[in-house]
């Protein structure tokens, strides 16, 4: 059973919201929509280009899964970024996983014994991912992941088709990024974005729920993903890059 029974969200809707995208909060919104729709929890984006960092949260572009599982995926170490079958993909491809599948391989090493962990405490029980190659030999890649029943044909159907699209509007934003960095959070581009409405960190906590604390880690983290010092030279630097 799907966690939104498919989500009441218009497919043509988002189609439209991916089309006008500008930004790479438009897409991270667009995500968010799809997330809605085929009932998941959160999202992947990988980096398309080349980073200087080979660990999972170094690869990422976007996401919304949060920084405890990007910790502990790594931490964990020895581990692909996504299936196998996946990343030697060289056309098209959707591959969809789950828990109970992970348990049954006849190779279950400690690494997939602490992932299986990770997952299950996280609430990813299910997930599916969508490779796309580009004409110059590389490929983009997003996954959803949550707790829900595998995609009918209908909705791999419509998935593969709003997935090219996402994939095609963040390949063409991140061309804008020039030099190393790493994936932005969905709760690091919400600081980005209200720091650009003029709220400081203390408005920024009260909107979000979170402690001064917790914001103004955020804060750092972004201000280092964007290579500034202060929280101003990081939102001018973003609204250079496309991320706001």
């Amino acid at each position: 059973m799907s966690e939104c029974a498919g989500g009441p969200v218009n497919r043509n809707e988002i189609l439209a919201r991916i089309q006008a995208c500008d930004s790479l909060t438009g897409i991270d919104a667009c995500m968010l929509l799809l997330q809605e729709r085929f009932g998941y929890r959160f999202y992947q984006i990988f980096a398309m280009l080349p980073t200087s960092d080979d660990s999972l949260r170094g690869r990422l572009l976007l996401y919304s899964v949060s920084e405890e599982f990007l910790d502990g995926f790594d931490a964990i170490g020895g581990l692909p970024l996504a299936p196998e079958t996946v990343l030697a993909t060289s056309g098209q491809q959707l591959f969809q996983w789950s828990i109970d599948e992970l348990r049954c391989r006849d190779d279950l090493r400690p690494q997939i014994i602490e992932l299986m962990q990770l997952l299950v405490q996280q609430g990813m029980l299910t997930g599916v991912y969508f490779s796309l190659p580009t004409l110059d030999g590389r490929r983009q890649v997003l996954s959803l992941l949550g707790h829900r029943s595998p995609l009918t044909l209908a909705e791999i159907e419509d998935f593969c088709f709003l997935a090219i699209h996402v994939l095609d509007r963040a390949g063409m934003l991140e061309k804008r990024l020039d030099g190393p960095r790493t994936g932005m959070s969905n709760l690091e581009i919400q600081c980005l974005e209200m720091a650009a409405a003029g709220l400081d960190t203390a408005a920024m906590a009260q909107r979000l729920s979170l402690s001064t604390r917790t914001v103004n880690y955020l804060v750092s983290s972004l201000c280092r993903k964007l290579g500034s010092e202060r929280l101003e030279q990081a939102l001018q630097r973003a609204m250079q890059i496309g991320f706001v």
